[in-house]
Parts: C-alpha cells; sequence; structure tokens
C-alpha cells in the first residue's frame, strides 16, 4: 500500500488576481484525472488531496474528487481562521462534502498572525470533535505557537508539513529545527517527509536534508513520519519517480516494515481509520 498524503490539483483560475506564490501558476490546469494516470503508472494505490493556496475556501474541486473515490481519494480542505464562523463551514465540509483534514497555513504572511489565536480555538475544537487531521503549513518559528496548541487540543492528529521548512545550513541542532523535534513530546504530531526541495540548499537528492530526516526518524519513530510527493510541483524540481524512490534509495537504515509504513500505512491510519 502507497499512499501519495500530499499532493494538488486544481482548475485554471484565469482571472486570478495576484502573482503566482508557488511553484506552478494558478493559471494552468492541474486535473484529477493527470494525476490519476500517475497514480497508474506508479502503483500509487490512495491519495490525499490537499487544497491548493490559489481558491482559497471553495475547496469544492477536491471534496467532489475525493466523494467520487471515497475508498482511494481523501480531501483536506482550507479554511480560513480569520473569518468569524470558521469552525461551522469547516463541519459544512467535512460533514456534508467528505472532507477528512483541515489546512491551516501560517506560512502565508496573511494568515500567520491568526494562528494560534484564541479566537481560533473554536476552529481548533470543531476539528477535534469532528475527528478530522489538521495539516500546518508553517515556517520553523511558528512551531512554539503550534506546540501550544498540540498541547491545548490532544485529540487532533496534526501533521506538520514540509518539516516546517528548516534551513539545512543550520543542521539538526539549528534552533528551528529543534524546534520541530521538540513537538515529537505529543503523540499526536506528526512529520510530512516532503517538499525537500522548498528548502534544500542542493539538487536531488537533496543530501544536506538527510541528517533532517535521521534526526525526525530517532525522534519521532516511523510511525509518525508520512510521505507525500507534492506533486505537482514535484514535476518542476525533479520527478515524481525520483520523489517516490527517495527513501528506499537513500535511507538504508530503514527496515521494510517501516519503509511500508512511511510510504503508506501510516496515512491510511490517519485518513482511512476505518480500513487501517
Amino acid at each position: 500500500m502507497i499512499v501519495d498524503a500530499h499532493l494538488h490539483v486544481w482548475r485554471s483560475l484565469p482571472d486570478y488576481p495576484r502573482p503566482a506564490v508557488t511553484v506552478m501558476s494558478p493559471v494552468c490546469d492541474v486535473p484529477w484525472e493527470l494525476f490519476a494516470e500517475y497514480m497508474a503508472e506508479h502503483g500509487i494505490q490512495r491519495a490525499v488531496l490537499v487544497q491548493p493556496m490559489y481558491p482559497g475556501e471553495d475547496n469544492s474541486y477536491v471534496a467532489d474528487c475525493a466523494a467520487a473515490e471515497p475508498e482511494r481519494v481523501a480531501a483536506v480542505c482550507v479554511i480560513d481562521p480569520r473569518i468569524p464562523g470558521a469552525e461551522d463551514r469547516l463541519e459544512y465540509w467535512v460533514r456534508q462534502r467528505g472532507c477528512r483534514g483541515l489546512r491551516l497555513r501560517p506560512r502565508n504572511p496573511e494568515e500567520a498572525p491568526s494562528f494560534g489565536h484564541p479566537d481560533t480555538h473554536a476552529l481548533w475544537q470543531r476539528a477535534s470533535d469532528l475527528g478530522v487531521v489538521v495539516s500546518v503549513l508553517a515556517n520553523t518559528e511558528h512551531l512554539p505557537t503550534l506546540a501550544r496548541m498540540a498541547e491545548a487540543f490532544p485529540a487532533v492528529p496534526i501533521v506538520v508539513d514540509h518539516f516546517a521548512h528548516p534551513d539545512p545550513q543550520q543542521g539538526v541542532q539549528g534552533p528551528g529545527f529543534q524546534a520541530l523535534l521538540a513537538l515529537a513530546r505529543w503523540p499526536h504530531v506528526y512529520v510530512k517527509v516532503s517538499g525537500y526541495y522548498h528548502f534544500s540548499t542542493q539538487r536531488y537528492p537533496f543530501r544536506d536534508c538527510w541528517p533532517l530526516f535521521r534526526a525526525v526518524y530517532d525522534r519521532f519513530g516511523p510511525a509518525r513520519l508520512i510521505w507525500g510527493s507534492d506533486f505537482p510541483h514535484v514535476i518542476l524540481k525533479t520527478s515524481y519517480r525520483r520523489c517516490l524512490l527517495m527513501q528506499e534509495r537513500y535511507y538504508d537504515f530503514l527496515r521494510p516494515e517501516e519503509l511500508k509504513a512511511i510510504m503508506g500505512s501510516n496515512a491510511l491510519a490517519l485518513y482511512w481509520p476505518e480500513t487501517a
């Protein structure tokens, strides 16, 4: 079982009013059908669709894609915590539209001031009540706040996207990465071992990040590490197959059962708990 636990699909937004802030432009079309071809080619059994930056709270496309094939596709929605009634909108996307996760994005400068604010605690509580997974797109400076939220909401599974974008030049002992490792004290916090090219100073296979992987493996354990490709951005930075095989090729300390957990069964237990 291989689960790609982090990818994006969207319909083009030709009238998007602002400059693109990610690797691929909102005016391009990245349909679910394209990724389904990658699944078939590379033997991916399940996929977690993470709402991209561009459409805001209109999670319709990822929700509809997941609703069409719920046995193999899950959707992670975005709710803007700055807008009153966020918890009720989350309930709509979960109960009415079938989303299995929520993504918060303090890495977005516009959303950063609201991250962890007391006004957003109702959203976290509703996530707890609904049993959804909260993914956090953060920089390392946001992790002390995330630690407070992890302590306050122990029933909410939390997944830190892309290692929280550490600085490999500071290494494992850098204060930012140490803040990530400190989150291991809470058993409901997971790390998504993905998006190396967002923060690595090197090309594939991102050797400057290997010590970071080993450190989260040692501190969190393989049961709390989750792989995702970051499709479609990964295609422009390396390739899907290289990303898929990176753990198997370069982390030779991983036992076969640990590799299976990171590449699939950990995400399966989070997003399809009824079948894990």
